[in-house]
């Protein structure tokens, strides 16, 4: 069943002489593990923007076509309605926080607060939240004193907190290093596993081809292409979309390409396994 539907999308920001994204269709289906790639300036945070109702409730410009989640069109839906649906992790999670508070629980606890939850809720839920992502040890600490993954670990928790039936992630791991990366993806496929569906705008490229059930790649704000992982990256030329293709296909091409074996056409884990013949 689809959740998310994306019928001929366009959308030009207020002032500009171009289209941000344009024509854009697709579906996301309940539970999945959907990913955006393109090279910056492609039109990912925009589309996230949309998927959240921030275009057109927020940002103003020319809008056509319609984005339903749940089958509700959100332009005729307030954002106070669209956020019991969805929430949204922004790329820079210093954005997010409400620099109203002094410790993290009161911070994962402001939008709760926010909609009139009962306290025993927000205890309940602030502790359940705690534990899923690791901020026990930081619950008493000032949000202004944390550091960059922490932050985004705490940004995390005040959209999970909320309940949302879809996640929609824009480049949340862009200002991380690699162990802050691998957290966050593992975080994201835990809450997915739980019956969130995701949509994440990144480029991990090594991440999405993991996690990704569906990778849709978008470029000057147009669709490319949209298919698993395996789909997209198999012939995908990275100078013409500004995104490099998993290592392990790199590897694999190469491998191919010198004779060590037959095809192309093999799962990771057939990967893996050649590579650990000839290493």
């Amino acid at each position: 069943m689809a959740v998310i539907s994306v019928n001929q999308l366009s959308f030009r920001y207020s002032q500009a002489d171009y289209e941000a994204i344009h024509d854009l269709n697709f579906q996301v289906e309940k539970g999945e593990f959907f990913c955006i790639v393109g090279a910056s300036g492609s039109g990912k945070s925009t589309l996230c923007n949309a998927l959240v109702g921030l275009i057109p409730h927020y940002f103003l410009g020319q809008l056509e076509g319609t984005v339903n989640i749940m089958g509700q069109n959100l332009a005729q839906c307030s954002l106070a309605e669209i956020s019991q649906l969805a929430g949204l992790v922004f790329q820079d999670p210093y954005n997010q926080l409400s620099y109203t508070t002094e410790t993290v629980a009161e911070e994962i606890a402001y939008g709760l607060e926010n909609r009139g939850i009962p306290r025993l809720e927000i205890q309940k839920r602030l502790i359940n939240v705690a534990s899923k992502i690791g901020l026990k040890e930081i619950l008493e600490v000032s949000p202004l004193s944390l550091s960059g993954g922490q932050v985004q670990r705490v940004a995390f928790g005040s959209v999970i907190a909320l309940n949302p039936e879809i996640l929609v992630l824009d480049e949340c791991t862009s200002q991380l290093d690699p162990e802050g990366v691998d957290t966050i993806f593992k975080i994201v496929k835990q809450l997915n596993d739980e019956g969130i569906t995701v949509v994440m705008a990144d480029n991990n490229i090594e991440r999405i081809a993991e996690y990704a059930d569906h990778v849709l790649l978008i470029k000057d704000g147009q669709q490319v292409c949209l298919g698993t992982a395996k789909e997209v990256f198999l012939n995908l030329d990275s100078a013409k979309y500004g995104i490099e293709p998993p290592d392990f296909l790199s590897l694999t091409q190469k491998m191919v390409s010198e004779g060590l074996i037959g095809t192309p056409q093999i799962t990771i884990d057939e990967t893996v396994t050649e590579l650990r013949r000839y290493l």
